[in-house]
């Protein structure tokens, strides 16, 4: 019976040590309800006829640049017209700042069997 006792408070000293550190004390982070991803500055690189990532976000006033890593001419072109790179030659760069929030949805006008890819505008 002794021993059972001893036991149980071996296992329950276990359980409140394991758990002690799960209690809610400090303080939380803050959050804003944007996206972690959010920032004022992106980068996508077009490589191996591919944007990557294929989706970006950024805050209002924020920029995306796009690099060309291919050794090919390629363009960033927005489907509703919103932004067109022209061509971004090899090793070559383009940027664009977002000004409205929203989803901008893009291809490469010169290679239509390239994937889509996005950039989502958030407001900050």
């Amino acid at each position: 019976m002794k021993a059972k006792l001893i036991y149980n408070l071996i296992l329950a000293s276990g359980v409140i040590f394991l758990f002690g550190g799960c209690s809610k004390s400090g303080s939380a982070p803050m959050t804003t309800g944007k996206p972690n991803s959010a920032t004022y500055a992106a980068s996508v690189n077009i490589s191996n006829f591919t944007f990557s990532p294929a989706s970006v976000t950024v805050l209002t006033g924020g920029s995306v640049t796009w690099t060309n890593k291919d050794a090919v001419d390629h363009t960033a072109t927005d489907l509703s017209g919103n932004f067109d790179s022209g061509h971004i030659n090899p090793s070559q760069t383009f940027k664009f700042t977002f000004t409205k929030a929203g989803t901008y949805t893009y291809h490469c006008s010169i290679h239509s069997m390239m994937p889509n890819a996005t950039v989502v505008v958030v407001n900050n």
